[in-house]
């Protein structure tokens, strides 16, 4: 199941009992199980992070230096590196490639030392939406927590409700949720909000009640606000040519 079709399952299914509103002024539903922050700190999400295509790894050569080298996981999931031929290293960490390629090179060196980082996160994301300085997406490392991905993004607007940040994850059709409140994390720092995010999370930061009501209000005056913008554009681009 791609990334793409997760997120916009989720999107789908965002249900509260109180419905909430996005920046552009559409409601946002959230359904799914409402989970306890301490049930989630209970099972944190895997974090081991498994390299696939199209990320790049560097391979540092700690007996030759002169053979390391940075390298993208090709579409086949290998990568070519001296004296070896193809080597597969798809949904492999980095430590289980360092060994894979500490036995291979055996056969050239003794007692090879290599080491394996990631250096380019291409093929695992986490979704931001909702009042921040910009939505989508942010690579997923395996070690972000919603402040750092929210910190990606530029942060929150000022009409932004930090208090009820929902976090969907799981099955796109009964996706697990559980609320973020970022107002206790930087006024009391309380760290339990803070908590740790797994690969295709969606995170939604709503705007308060006030300026969803401002949106409807925009909407329901200015309906033609947006078509009317993408027309200028399209006329500037026309005039450009």
């Amino acid at each position: 199941m791609t990334g793409r079709y997760v997120v916009a399952a989720a999107l789908l299914a965002l249900v509260l009992p109180l419905t909430v509103g996005c920046a552009s002024g559409r409601a946002i539903e959230i359904n799914g199980r409402l989970t306890s922050l301490e049930l989630v700190s209970k099972r944190p999400p895997d974090a081991t992070y498994t390299v696939d295509p199209p990320d790049s790894i560097r391979v540092e050569f700690v007996n030759d230096p002169a053979l390391s080298r940075e390298v993208q996981v090709r579409s086949d999931g290998t990568v070519t590196l001296t004296h070896l031929e193809d080597v597969e290293v798809v949904g492999l960490t980095t430590v289980q490639i360092r060994r894979k390629l500490e036995e291979l090179y055996s056969k050239y060196y003794r007692e090879p030392r290599i080491l394996v980082t990631v250096t380019a996160y291409r093929s695992k994301h986490i979704y931001v939406y909702g009042e921040v300085g910009r939505e989508g997406q942010v690579p997923y490392t395996g070690t972000q927590t919603v402040a750092d991905v929210i910190g990606a993004v530029g942060g929150v607007t000022r009409r932004a409700a930090t208090g009820r940040v929902r976090v969907v994850r799981g099955d796109p059709e009964q996706p697990e949720t559980f609320r973020v409140d970022l107002k206790k994390l930087i006024l009391a720092g309380d760290v339990r909000q803070d908590v740790s995010l797994a690969e295709n999370d969606v995170v939604y930061v709503p705007p308060t009640r006030l300026a969803w009501v401002g949106y409807q209000m925009d909407a329901l005056l200015f309906p033609f606000r947006g078509a009317l913008g993408a027309l200028g554009t399209a006329r500037a681009v026309s005039d450009s040519d």
